[in-house]
């Protein structure tokens, strides 16, 4: 049988994958894409999605459960069935799986079930050229290793190929994913039971998203945080306000406190931590927890198992490929992607942070489109949205206050702050959802937004108006001036803005 050939081979089905493949067929290219497991990778069916199915669930349940008397609604009895609340993330997963396979036949991509070794690179006249094997991956672990055939099904080559194959949640030493009782995020949004008690390790994005779905069904939550505060990455009067709230909503949150040890006793777990301190844990106080599951929720690192030929060299940086990509480069509009393999491009979770769908998506586009032989506008990685899907949700683009004191800018003569708080603003309490602040940096003497950033309600689709202020030099003032439709949430955004010009009207 001879070698099917492509100008494309698009390793991995994920947000990078997927529209990278069909960005390249609108290109022109013949394209073919491999996934060894669902289209739509980890974000689609494990991530990003079944678990917005999830929260969405949390948010609803907490409505009728803590505020019908608010809404003038009454029950007898109140319950959940569980099952049904898992299932549904599943439903909704699956219904997007399929939706990609139609768009690969709509654009002509030739899809491939299986695992993709690269064999060689582009050299001289010759094209790259990637083995496939049958392989069977277990559908309920993140860990789990595909079952993969010892001999090669096919052979295809491409003059380029584009590796896609994102990320896997990273372990301890000590606790190892087991599938049950430590569990990894996979994991956490399958669990047949839900648990009485559960140890959350890392207050990242998915860890506290978690810790807000189960604490909202009324699981006792312990969540552990080497750093002073939860969302570490998150400005500090965010992270403190979103602490407040969740305290009050029964979490028991340790902040500044590292895990020691993770070890499983009859049919739970036992989480012994202590407290951390300059990079030192203090044994002395040293403290046992007791739960029926632990959820570890302390990174990714990059997936890339078996998909390189030894011989090949690959250059690897602190467990993902290393590529040109740079997010502080001064000249971004060089960056392409490449590896250290010719005619081998990477992008997406599998070369490092930001580990975010979007970014993902919109580096495979760049990546793509360059070696079609165009010139796309770069990616600037200082305007990237950061959302957290708990609830209240937690949305940021650009500079912590944390952040340019570190460079040695001061208040008041490099930068302003303007703050707002949806306490007195109308819509939030016709909508009972007046928990939260918005805060805008404003840069000196020019106006120019150095970041922003927003907890409350919908905080993540408010956050888009900021983004594009900041991707476009916007400064305040032109936010000032721009009417904002009342009664609205964004109108929230209006009053920060106007704040940091020491102009709030409502505040």
């Amino acid at each position: 049988m001879a070698q099917k050939h492509f100008d494309l081979i698009v390793i991995g089905g994920g947000p990078a994958g997927y529209v990278g493949a069909i960005r390249a067929a609108q290109l022109g290219l013949k394209v073919a894409c491999v996934e060894r497991d669902k289209l739509g990778g980890v974000c689609l069916n494990w991530g990003c999605i079944p678990t917005k199915s999830l929260l969405a669930n949390a948010e609803l349940y907490e409505k009728i459960a803590q505020e019908s008397e608010t809404w003038g609604l009454k029950f007898d009895k109140l319950t959940y069935d569980w099952s049904r609340v898992i299932s549904r993330s599943r439903g909704v997963a699956d219904k997007l799986n399929k939706g990609i396979a139609f768009l690969f036949r709509k654009n002509k991509i030739e899809h491939f079930e299986g695992h993709a070794k690269i064999v060689s690179g582009r050299k001289g006249g010759s094209p790259c050229k990637v083995e496939l094997y049958d392989c069977t991956v277990k559908d309920t672990l993140t860990h789990a290793p595909a079952e993969i055939a010892k001999t090669a099904r096919e052979t295809i080559t491409a003059d380029n190929i584009l590796v896609a194959t994102g990320s896997v949640a990273r372990e301890l030493p000590f606790a190892k994913f087991d599938g049950d009782r430590i569990m990894g995020a996979r994991e956490a949004m399958n669990t047949a039971t839900q648990p009485k008690k559960l140890v959350v390790i890392g207050a990242g994005a998915i860890g506290m998203e978690f810790a807000y779905f189960y604490n909202t069904y009324g699981t006792e939550v312990t969540v552990i945080e080497m750093m002073p505060r939860i969302l570490p990455v998150e400005d500090d009067d965010i992270s403190s306000a979103l602490e407040k709230i969740y305290r009050k909503a029964g979490m028991d949150l340790r902040t500044s406190t590292t895990t020691l040890n993770v070890e499983k006793s009859g049919k739970g777990v036992k989480v012994t931590v202590a407290p951390f301190k300059d990079g030192k844990a203090d044994e002395s106080k040293k403290e046992v927890i007791e739960a029926d599951k632990v959820l570890l929720a302390i990174g990714v690192r990059g997936r890339f198992d078996g998909l390189f030929d030894e011989s090949l060299g690959l250059e690897t940086v602190k467990d993902h490929i290393k590529t040109d990509y740079n997010p502080n480069a001064l000249e971004p509009e060089t960056l392409s992607y490449k590896t250290s393999i010719p005619g081998i491009y990477a992008v997406g979770d599998v070369i490092g942070p930001p580990w975010l769908a979007h970014v993902a998506s919109e580096e495979a586009v760049i990546a793509v489109e360059r070696i079609a032989g165009h010139d796309p506008i770069p990616m600037d990685y200082s305007v990237i949205p950061g959302c957290t899907y708990c609830h209240p949700q937690v949305a940021s683009v650009g500079f912590t206050e944390r952040a340019l004191k570190e460079q040695g800018m001061k208040k008041g003569t490099d930068y302003e702050v303007g703050s707002y708080n949806f306490q007195s603003h109308g819509k939030a309490i016709a909508a009972n959802q007046n928990k939260g602040l918005v805060k805008v940096i404003r840069g000196l003497p020019r106006g120019e937004i150095l970041g922003a950033h927003i907890l409350s309600d919908q905080a993540t689709e408010l956050i888009a108006e900021l983004t594009l202020a900041r991707r476009l030099e916007a400064t305040t003032e032109e936010i000032n001036v721009t009417v904002h439709a009342h009664p609205t949430m964004h109108e929230a955004v209006h009053e920060a803005s106007l704040a940091s010009e020491g102009k709030l009207i409502h505040g």
